[in-house]
């Protein structure tokens, strides 16, 4: 006989989970003393939003998930965010949440709310362990909700009293996961209508990310010639170095990288889903047809109504419709990738001091090799990333662009910095952001991370002061008040290195690098660029592309 939490950590190990993310409280301590007894690591934070992050970064780079803790009430409804960004972003996540006791509660109503029932609209699914006999085949369960289909966030609440019940510890086997494969009907059908297509073009997302996908759409690129173009969140997943290259969606209205899929009659999208990039952003006509190959059915919307759906084993699927496929001539695809290289490079990028966010991309891909992670939190700054900063591997630029929420940046670093093994981490950071969690740099610190966190100081929340100048708006309720970021620094342990007109931010940023250990840089910003994300798609293409190419090219 053993504890229901005993039993629940030991199922969790079962399915191979080492670490925990959270906070402790009166009503999980029966877990967290479980998760001591079973030695597995419990991370706490300073605040269980950020737990929720760190999970959820966990579940994105391991493709298992990430499991978090937190106490009932508030506990509970802080990490509310976290699992949204998990869900939203296909990222699997557990969260182990406490509650008063269902028996022998002196204290009534005090800090009670019922915990699942607010998640659910959030998540995939959540539940109670009222029995301590079920408590095995609920983590089960959970576990195989935030895996099946598209990967999310589920929930657990776990009574104070079932908790610490005693229970039958008798050891059952693990279920089973198969991955399923795309029947050859399926297959040639989607075969047929790509060879009968003239302009195709791929469009890779965060499920091409994981595994052995990214081999396999390498090898289907080059075996076809078509062209890869990727999402934000797909940065990486085809190399960006390569050929066949198109680079990645930034902003959600015309850019640079649209040329490559404006003439598409036809896109192959690669785990996409359309909460990662809007459809109607790069089929704002509705005229391309679509076949989607992804492990979970489409989600339907306005934009992105597939002809075709792949769902299955991406990697086995795009090796098994490569056979099928008529290699394409890569004349037009040659010229597109040219000039949309041509016109990144020739792009200005502003004023010396304070440096724009151009500047800023610049300057980190040259010190950064290609292996090295950037973890970048919401706003201005994100955009210009995306269009600007080529990804040669994947994972290796991490961006939410689901819940696209502040304050996940620093989590989402430290979490990558915690599982990294030679590579560098660095965080890019808003100042409205990083104030958001600016207080789990003494996570950063005592967990012992190697990270450079790079924070882009325009005193206000420049995105949307942005939207208000683009909109002929007064810049209202933007204006922000910071501390001394170097003094703050200084109080978590940290050294600091600000940018100033005689010490540059490649300087600064390359003596942080250098440091062992958390290090920051306090960096001023200058978005007076951002006019220039407005892109002038139609006269780029009548000016620099054939208005007509050639059947069977690969554009």
């Amino acid at each position: 006989m053993t504890t229901t939490a005993d039993v629940m950590v030991r199922r969790l190990i079962g399915h191979g989970v080492t670490t925990v993310f959270g906070l402790p409280g009166e009503e999980n301590l029966a877990f967290v003393d479980a998760l001591e007894r079973a030695d597995v690591e419990l991370v706490v934070t300073r605040h269980e939003q950020h737990a929720a992050f760190m999970a959820a970064t966990h579940g994105r780079l391991t493709g298992s998930p990430g499991v978090c803790l937190a106490t009932l009430g508030p506990g509970a409804t802080n990490l509310f965010t976290g699992l949204a960004h998990a869900e939203l972003g296909g990222m699997p996540l557990i969260a182990i949440t406490g509650q008063k006791p269902r028996v022998d509660n002196d204290e009534g109503s005090f800090q009670v709310l019922d915990i699942p029932a607010s998640a659910r609209p959030l998540i995939r699914w959540a539940s109670s362990v009222d029995d301590p006999r079920n408590a095995s085949a609920v983590v089960d369960e959970a576990w195989q909700r935030a895996l099946e289909s598209r990967p999310g966030a589920v929930l657990v609440e776990l009574p104070e009293d079932v908790a610490g019940a005693t229970v039958d510890a008798h050891r059952r086997p693990l279920p089973r996961r198969s991955s399923a494969r795309v029947d050859a009907a399926s297959l040639a059908q989607a075969s047929a209508s790509i060879n009968a297509a003239q302009h195709v073009v791929i469009l890779a997302s965060e499920g091409a990310q994981l595994h052995d996908v990214p081999v396999q759409l390498t090898a289907f690129s080059e075996r076809t010639g078509i062209g890869v173009l990727a999402t934000q969140v797909g940065k990486g997943a085809f190399p960006e170095n390569h050929r066949h290259s198109l680079r990645a969606l930034g902003i959600h209205r015309p850019d640079y990288a649209h040329l490559g899929i404006a003439p598409a009659d036809l896109v192959i999208t690669v785990g996409y889903q359309p909460v990662e990039h809007p459809p109607l952003a790069w089929n704002p006509d509705e005229t391309k047809s679509i076949i989607h190959i992804a492990a979970s059915p489409a989600a339907i919307e306005r934009g992105y109504q597939p002809i075709e759906q792949l769902v299955g084993d991406v990697a086995s699927t795009l090796s098994a419709l490569a056979d099928s496929i008529t290699a394409r001539s890569t004349t037009q695809l040659t010229r597109t990738t040219q000039v949309i290289d041509r016109l990144l490079e020739a792009e200005s990028q502003g004023p010396d001091f304070p440096p724009s966010p151009l500047a800023i991309v610049r300057s980190i891909r040259r010190e950064l090799a290609p292996s090295d992670i950037v973890a970048l939190d919401n706003g201005a700054f994100k955009i210009w990333f995306a269009r600007h900063y080529p990804a040669a591997a994947p994972h290796t630029i991490l961006l939410d662009n689901t819940l696209a929420t502040m304050g996940a940046g620093l989590a989402t670093a430290m979490e990558a910095a915690r599982l990294a093994e030679d590579n560098r981490v660095v965080a890019v950071c808003g100042d409205g952001g990083f104030l958001m969690n600016v207080q789990d740099l003494d996570t950063a610190t005592r967990l012992g991370l190697d990270l450079t966190v790079v924070v882009l100081r325009d005193d206000a929340y420049g995105f949307i002061a942005w939207h208000q100048d683009e909109q002929d708006r007064p810049r209202t309720g933007v204006a922000l008040t910071n501390p001394d970021l170097g003094a703050l620094a200084a109080a978590f342990g940290i050294a600091a290195h600000v940018v100033t007109p005689e010490a540059p931010f490649e300087a600064q940023f390359r003596a942080a690098l250098a440091e062992p250990g958390v290090s920051l840089v306090d960096c001023p910003i200058d978005y007076g660029i951002n006019e220039r994300l407005s892109t002038d798609l139609h006269g780029i293409a009548e000016r620099e592309l054939a208005n007509h190419p050639e059947k069977g090219s690969a554009q």
